[in-house]
């Protein structure tokens, strides 16, 4: 049996990006985000599996990166836990909107494959369950009270809204600015975020 050489793949760094990525699309779709391990894409992209941490730091930021995600989930909710509890509604509403609802979001190919693909649709309900609703319980201000609960409305209030304006094109939706629509939203999303 010959042993994969460890270290940088030769030739074009670039190359062997794509390559990853590719692979790790293949992967989650067959896998889902849970069984896809970092060993299995590295294999499925003939590189050494210490590339990818060195490419895309670990599995949720590979991810991220194969599907196009304009920013990591995990890293959008520190930020928005970093304001004051009273301006994290409005904050939580306008930065997943403008992840997957805005004019050129990226992150709407996942969604669109999720709702006619049950290998996608499980990929990211993995995803949410493993990634976004762990990272939200630090948005709220009573997390020990049904936050699991809480973080899952708070991404079906807003998911809802994104397929509704860019997959539907519900008028209403369609028609308004991300201002008005984030006035709109930030109270119900303050609620789930403060309610005691």
């Amino acid at each position: 049996m010959t042993k994969r050489p460890t270290g940088r793949r030769p030739g074009d760094p670039d190359e062997t990006k794509r390559a990853i990525l590719d692979a790790a699309r293949r992967t989650f779709a067959t896998h889902g985000f849970d069984r896809a391990t970092i060993r299995a894409i590295a294999t499925e992209a003939d590189v050494d599996p210490a590339l990818i941490p060195h490419h895309f730091g670990n599995k949720r930021g590979l991810f991220v990166a194969a599907h196009e995600l304009p920013a990591d989930p995990v890293e959008m909710f520190a930020r928005v836990a970093a304001l004051p509890v009273a301006e994290r509604g409005a904050a939580a509403a306008r930065s997943y909107l403008q992840l997957f609802a805005g004019q050129d979001s990226t992150g709407l190919s996942l969604l669109r494959a999720a709702a006619t693909d049950a290998d996608a649709a499980v990929m990211l309900r993995e995803f949410i369950d493993d990634t976004i609703i762990p990272a939200g319980l630090s948005v709220l201000e009573h997390s020990e009270i049904e936050g699991e609960l809480r973080v899952a409305l708070i991404a079906s209030h807003l998911l809802g809204v994104a397929v509704a304006r860019r997959i539907v094109g519900i008028s209403p939706f369609v028609d308004r600015s991300l201002d008005d629509l984030v006035a709109a939203l930030a109270p119900v999303i303050q609620r789930y975020i403060d309610a005691p």
